[in-house]
């Protein structure tokens, strides 16, 4: 995750969507920041959809970093269409993504709900058991268009950490 704030720092302001809930850790992590941050929240506690206002920008946001956690695991079709749209069309050009997905679609997936306690860590708890799509990156390139993956690190539990990019730098 440090690769996705390395052209952000302490000197600028920059804008963040993170589409996870807000955690006490996230909150204390981004204070030390000039940074606006967009919390998404897009599942309740069990893991179901649950959109709400969360997808709904001021239309001149661009967003220099993009927490998507594993929320992809949650969402295929109509709403999955929806969250790649309403992002993907706010990215300043340099914009720098992170994401968790799966390595396998034949091997179980687990979900996790996740904070930021520091660049290089993070605050991981159990989520809902099961997650009700597992995709790969193969499954969602299209969907993401422009971001492309820059580098992947391999983790236990059939799970994969990316690094995405705006295709555009």
């Amino acid at each position: 995750m440090p690769r996705a704030f390395e052209r952000v720092g302490r000197e600028r302001k920059f804008t963040v969507l993170d589409l996870g809930s807000p955690t006490p850790q996230s909150v204390r992590f981004f204070n030390q920041f000039s940074c606006r941050v967009y919390f998404a929240g897009l599942l309740d506690d069990d893991g179901e959809e649950e959109f709400g206002t969360g997808l709904d920008f001021p239309s001149d946001v661009r967003f220099d970093v993009c927490l998507f956690w594993d929320i992809f695991h949650y969402l295929d079709g109509e709403p999955l269409e929806r969250v790649s749209h309403a992002v993907t069309e706010r990215l300043n050009d340099e914009c720098r993504g992170h994401a968790f997905l799966a390595f396998s679609q034949s091997v179980p997936y687990v979900g996790f709900k996740f904070g930021i306690e520091s660049v290089d860590s993070l605050v991981v708890k159990e989520g809902p058991t099961a997650v009700p799509y597992v995709h790969t990156w193969k499954d969602l390139e299209a969907s993401l268009w422009p971001f492309t993956n820059a580098a992947a690190t391999l983790l236990q539990g059939n799970r994969q950490e990316l690094l995405l990019v705006n295709h555009s730098q």
